[in-house]
């Protein structure tokens, strides 16, 4: 692996303000391809790239590929499993009956840290939860928005005409649940009284 990307990787933030990094046969990084590690930004050992010894990494550099690997996490991501660091998403847990917009920002070893909408709308913030029983959905299209809206007024729809009748053959009930959509797509709205 290529030193840009593993500081990609590993790197939260650029933490010199000038300079080119560069990386010393022992792992740890170092500024102007200088041979003495840079002690002021930190003693760690990184995985030794594969260009290590000619490898010059600015921060413009970096963070375009920084932005490259949050773009590809998004694309690649397709709401199985935990998202990957850096992913927006949607999220909820069974009981809430809603869902939040937020952002992976890291996982540690029993927590996840995102930033998060607030549910009372006034704002984000940056918090951490258990991840377990957390759903995690991708952010929902237009179009998907839409549909599910659609879907609800149909379950409300027919939940209501489902009260008025008795009883419904299955023939008679699948025609109720194509009219409710037919008449749904047409615009028709319940008109409440005031």
């Amino acid at each position: 692996m290529k030193l840009i990307e593993i500081l990609a990787r590993e790197l939260k933030e650029w933490p010199w303000s000038t300079g080119v990094v560069g990386q010393a046969e022992d792992g740890t990084l170092h500024l102007n391809h200088d041979s003495q590690p840079n002690r002021g930004f930190s003693d760690k050992a990184f995985e030794i790239a594969d260009d290590w010894l000619d490898a010059h990494v600015t921060r413009t550099e970096w963070q375009a590929a920084v932005d490259a690997l949050n773009k590809h996490a998004e694309k690649a991501w397709n709401g199985e499993g935990r998202p990957p660091i850096g992913v927006e998403i949607e999220f909820s847990y069974p009981m809430w009956g809603y869902w939040l917009k937020g952002k992976v920002l890291c996982y540690g070893e029993q927590m996840i840290f995102m930033e998060q909408e607030s549910s009372k709308g006034n704002g984000k913030f940056e918090g951490s939860m258990n991840p377990d029983g957390i759903m995690f959905r991708p952010i929902r299209t237009p179009e998907q928005i839409a549909a599910d809206e659609r879907l609800h007024k149909v379950r409300n729809a027919a939940t209501a005409i489902a009260r008025t009748l008795d009883s419904l053959h299955e023939s008679e009930e699948l025609i109720a649940v194509t009219v409710i959509e037919a008449m749904i797509d047409a615009g028709y709205v319940k008109q409440v009284a005031p």
